[in-house]
This record gives C-alpha cells, sequence and structure tokens, in this order.
C-alpha cells in the first residue's frame, strides 16, 4: 500500500511541518508495511512571496531581520531532511500539472490536511480556488481529507452559490471527509455531500514529540534556568499585543521572570530565538517555562502537550463574524475557554496569569490529550484498509 500526503509541508511554520510530520509519524506506527510520502508540491506564487519576505524585513532594517533569513535557510534544510518526501518535487500554481505529478506517484490513497488547506479567499497572491489541494476529481487514487480546515476563508466566498457547486462537485466522491474544527465541518455539511462527514483532531495530537538536547540548546542562548521563564510567542508588532506584552514585562520584572521569544520577535522579551531551534526542537520546547503566552493555534497545542500552563491572547477584530477561530473551537471542544482572552485594555495580566496558574494545577488535560490522540489514530485506522 502506498499512501501520499498533500499539504503545506514547505511554508515557513514550525506548526505546519510538525502537522505533516504528525500525519507521517501516525501512519507509519498504524501502518508499517506501507510506503509513506509526502508529496512535494509547492505552490510556486507561496514559495516566492516567502522568500521576498523573509529578506524585505532586512531591506526595511526590522529587528529580527537576520533572524528571519537564518530560520529560512534552516527550515527548508530541516524539511527537506526531516520529512520522507517524493523524489521529485514539483513547483507550480497549475492544477492540471499537479494532478498529473500526484496520479505518476501511483497512490492507492492521497490523504489532504491538514491546516487550513481548504480556505478560500479572493486575495491576488492566495491560493485560488479550486486548486490541488481541493484533490479535484483527476486523481486516481482514493482520496481522504484529514483535519483539513477551510478556518481564514473569506466568509462571503463560503456562501457564494458557484463556489459552493463547485466544492461540492470536487469532494462529493470522497473516500472520507474529516475535518479539524465546526467552522469547515458546518462549511462542508451545507454542500449536502454523500461522502462520510465528521470531525477529527489537529494530527499533532496523534504523536508523542520528542527531540535530544533542548535544554542545552536552550542554556546556550541565554535562557536562566535558575529563575521562573515565561514563554511568548506573540508578535510585538501587533498594537493590541503589544501593550499586552509591555503589561507582561512589567509582570515579569517585578516577579524576577525570564521572558523568552520562542517563535514571533517579541522586543519586551529578554532574548528572542525564533532560528536556533528546528521545529522539533521547537515542539517540545514548552517543557522548559513555567508559562506560556501565544496567539497561535499550534502553540496551544504544544503547552498542553508539554503540560505547561497558558494563556491564549487574540484581537477580536481578527473574526468579524460569529466564528472566532480554531483556537477558540479547540478550547471549546475541551471546555477550557478559560486559558482563552480576546484582548481589551481592562485585562489585569498579573491577576490574570495567577488564577491560569492555579486553575491548570486542578485541571486534568492529560486524559484530554490521550482522547484526542485516539481520536486521530482511530480516524486513520477507519478510512484506510
Amino acid at each position: 500500500m502506498k499512501i501520499g500526503i498533500l499539504t503545506y509541508h514547505h511554508v515557513i511554520n514550525d506548526g505546519a511541518v510538525l502537522q505533516t510530520l504528525g500525519h507521517v509519524n501516525t501512519l507509519k506506527e498504524l501502518f508499517p508495511n506501507a510506503v509513506i510520502e509526502v508529496i512535494d508540491y509547492r505552490h510556486k506564487t507561496i514559495e516566492k512571496i516567502e522568500k521576498r519576505e523573509a529578506f524585505k524585513s532586512l531591506l526595511k532594517l526590522k529587528k529580527g531581520a537576520f533572524s528571519k533569513i537564518k530560520k529560512y535557510y534552516s527550515f527548508k534544510k530541516f524539511v527537506n531532511e526531516l520529512l520522507p518526501l517524493t523524489e521529485e518535487k514539483l513547483i507550480s500554481d497549475n492544477v492540471e500539472e499537479a494532478v498529473k505529478f500526484i496520479n505518476n506517484q501511483n497512490y492507492d490513497y492521497v490523504i489532504v490536511g491538514s491546516d487550513e488547506v481548504w480556505k478560500i479567499l479572493n486575495r491576488k497572491y492566495a491560493r485560488q480556488f479550486p486548486n490541488i489541494y481541493w484533490l479535484p476529481s483527476g486523481i486516481k487514487a482514493k482520496r481522504i481529507a484529514s483535519a483539513a480546515s477551510a478556518n481564514g476563508s473569506n466568509p462571503k466566498l463560503l456562501q457564494n452559490t458557484e463556489i459552493k457547486n463547485q466544492a461540492k462537485k470536487i469532494v462529493n466522491n470522497f473516500h472520507a471527509i474529516a475535518v479539524r474544527d465546526q467552522y469547515t465541518f458546518n462549511f462542508i455539511k451545507s454542500l449536502e455531500v454523500d461522502a462520510p462527514l465528521y470531525q477529527v483532531p489537529d494530527p499533532t495530537f496523534g504523536v508523542d514529540w520528542h527531540a535530544s538536547g533542548v535544554k542545552e540548546k536552550l542554556e546556550k542562548v541565554g535562557v536562566d534556568f535558575t529563575r521562573k521563564r515565561f514563554a511568548l510567542n506573540l508578535s510585538s508588532n501587533n498594537s493590541d499585543f503589544s501593550k499586552a506584552s509591555e503589561q507582561i514585562y512589567h509582570f515579569a520584572k517585578q516577579n524576577n521572570i525570564q521572558l523568552v521569544g520562542i517563535g514571533q520577535f517579541n522586543k519586551f522579551c529578554d532574548l528572542n530565538f525564533s532560528d536556533v531551534l528546528n521545529s522539533l526542537e521547537w515542539a517540545t520546547c514548552y517543557q522548559y517555562f513555567d508559562f506560556c503566552v501565544t496567539d497561535r493555534f499550534h502553540s496551544t497545542i504544544f503547552s498542553l502537550k508539554n503540560k505547561v500552563p497558558f494563556l491564549v491572547i487574540e484581537s477580536e477584530k481578527k473574526y468579524p463574524t460569529e466564528h472566532k477561530g480554531k483556537i477558540v473551537d479547540l478550547l471549546s471542544k475541551m471546555d477550557k475557554l478559560q486559558y482563552h482572552q480576546f484582548y481589551n485594555d481592562s485585562i489585569d495580566f498579573k491577576e490574570l496569569i495567577a488564577n491560569l496558574i492555579e486553575s491548570y494545577k486542578a485541571d486534568d488535560f492529560d486524559t484530554v490529550i490521550l482522547n484526542l490522540k485516539s481520536q486521530f489514530r482511530t480516524h486513520l485506522l477507519n478510512v484506510i484498509k
């Protein structure tokens, strides 16, 4: 049996490569005799934009620019070395070329997901619908959506009759459609497709993550293990998050807490090291912190998996409709929305963080995480024979 995974494995994002690796490692464990590959298809426009963005920061003399460039090259190297990529790769925006490329691999199953692979936007440089991540009917293998998401879509486009008819025609003959969030579930359900439809957790829940030498790397860049340490994956370039970070900074100074930026550059941190750890090391570094503040989905997941108290801060401006995003969706299912806040000027971060640390001690996240792991693995066992 040969299985191909089509996803955003190549974008400069630790969460993207880890959800890819989550699929790979889980499939290898469940189907040890199968050939598991990540289809090395890369969207030409996105490839150009990511390289341009990495160097634009340097040209504008932004703080963290050299770190961003270093991250760009180290990330590409990590992806090429760690993931079981197809021998050949295709960089193209042409769907017909991509279909031909996938069919030439002779897969029994093609899995699309996780990530926001079904996001529909009309922005100039977005992946235009219908793109290859919808797995059009020309794909010869059995087609499976696994934790696919339309989160981040333009809501008006999801209501467009022509787009809905196209989407229904494409996914109606899928072998199974497993989506990651309620938002995507509601959209696909509205298409009234015949294929089995249900929800599954993100693939990163399907794996127990390990990496060696992480503590030593953290010590080398200046993480102080003689003090309490808070991890921030929050950009100070956002005005709301900058205000939040400044308040957390003053709280940290008063309590001899070291603030460490572990993803996005934050000027209020004592140190930032987004270019130091590879994605696997980043997934496991959370265990060395006493608290995490983030606005990112996978930072939330790896705080959970590393048993670290956390706070998610988001801007409500980001969600103009009833849908409040994938993090709210995840924490709602866990009944843990107390760990999420939409930013406002009245938040007392000193009191909030203290309350969350106490609340975390009493919460049973272990059972929740084990259930999510089981759900994801059971889904794959049920759809692949």
